[in-house]
C-alpha cells in the first residue's frame, strides 16, 4: 500500500487508546515504530507500507519487553508509574535510566536508548 493509504487505514481502524503504529516494508525488512500522530504528519504519500498494527500503551509495552535484551520494569515512584531500565555501559558498569510511562516516554527509550 501507498503511504496515503496506510494514513487512510490508521484514521479508520483507530480505537481509543491505540497511540503506536508498528509498521513495516518487505522490501528492506524493515519494521518500525512511531507514535501515531507523527506517523501520520511523516509517511510520504508515495512511500511504501506492506503492513501495519495499532497498538495501545500496554501493547507496546509488551511488544518492547519482549525484544529488548536488558532489565526493563515498570515501577512507582512519587506516585507515578514509570519505565526502570538497567543495563551497563561498556565497561561493565550498570546504569538506570528512568522514563515516564507515557507513550512519549517510551517511544524516547526505544528511539534514544534501546535501538541507538
Amino acid at each position: 500500500m501507498t503511504g496515503r493509504e496506510a494514513v487512510a487505514q490508521v484514521q479508520a481502524r483507530r480505537k481509543e487508546g491505540d497511540c503506536f503504529v508498528k509498521w513495516w516494508r518487505q522490501a528492506d525488512d524493515l519494521v518500525d515504530f512511531e507514535l501515531i500522530e507523527p506517523f501520520l504528519a511523516k509517511v510520504a504519500s508515495g512511500q511504501a507500507v506492506d503492513g501495519l498494527e495499532l497498538l495501545d500503551l500496554e501493547g507496546m509495552w509488551r511488544l518492547f519487553t519482549e525484544l529488548n535484551p536488558d532489565q526493563v520494569t515498570r515501577t512507582v515512584q512519587n506516585g507515578t508509574e514509570v519505565i526502570q531500565w538497567i543495563w551497563q555501559d561498556g565497561q561493565g558498569h550498570e546504569k538506570v535510566n528512568i522514563y515516564p510511562f507515557t507513550p512519549a516516554g517510551l517511544k524516547s527509550l526505544i528511539d534514544n536508548d534501546f535501538f541507538a
